[in-house]
C-alpha cells in the first residue's frame, strides 16, 4: 500500500509543471491563446493577461490591439514602467523573433528597479489587424531561476485564424 501511494505521488510531482491555464486574448474577440502554469498568479488586464511567477520575481504580460488601441496600449505600458519605479539604463538589442508562428521583434532593454539591475524583454508581431505585445520584466538571475516556465509559456502562444 505505502509503495502505491509513493508511486501515485511521484506521478503527480511529475505532471504538476503540466498543469496550466489557457487564455485567448483579447477575451471580446480573441487573436491568440497562451498557456500559463496553475501555479502562477494571473490577471486578466484590458487586452490581455498578466502573471508573475510563484516567487514574485518574474512579470509577464501578452497583449493584442488593434492599430487604433495600439497608441493607448503602449502608453498605458510606459506608465506601468513608472509606476514601478523602472528606468532604462541602455540602448535596447533587436532581433527578429518566432511568436506563434508569426515574425516579430524584439528588444531586450536593460534597465534598472527598486532591486537592481533588470531587463524588459519586449516581443510584438502583426497578426492580421491586430499587434500581439508581450512583455517580460526580471533580471537575467530571475529568468534563469523561472526558465522552464517562460519557455512553456513563450512556446504556447499560437495566432487564432
Amino acid at each position: 500500500m505505502k509503495l502505491s501511494c509513493i508511486v501515485v505521488a511521484l506521478v503527480l510531482s511529475f505532471a504538476a509543471p503540466a498543469w496550466a491555464k489557457n487564455f485567448a486574448f483579447p477575451q471580446n474577440n480573441p487573436t491568440a491563446t497562451v498557456t500559463i502554469p496553475d501555479k502562477w498568479k494571473t490577471k486578466s488586464v484590458e487586452y490581455g493577461f498578466e502573471a508573475k511567477s510563484p516567487d514574485n520575481d518574474v512579470y509577464f504580460s501578452i497583449e493584442t490591439a488593434s492599430a487604433k488601441s495600439m497608441k493607448k496600449m503602449l502608453s498605458d505600458n510606459v506608465a506601468w514602467m513608472k509606476t514601478n519605479n523602472i528606468v532604462t539604463t541602455g540602448k535596447p538589442k533587436e532581433n527578429d523573433v518566432n511568436l506563434g508562428g508569426l515574425q516579430g521583434k524584439m528588444q531586450i532593454i536593460p534597465a534598472k528597479d527598486d532591486n537592481g539591475a533588470t531587463q524588459i524583454i519586449l516581443v510584438y508581431a502583426e497578426s492580421g489587424d491586430q499587434l500581439i505585445f508581450m512583455t517580460l520584466w526580471a533580471s537575467e538571475e530571475e529568468q534563469k531561476a523561472n526558465d522552464k516556465d517562460i519557455n512553456a509559456i513563450m512556446g504556447s502562444i499560437k495566432t487564432i485564424q
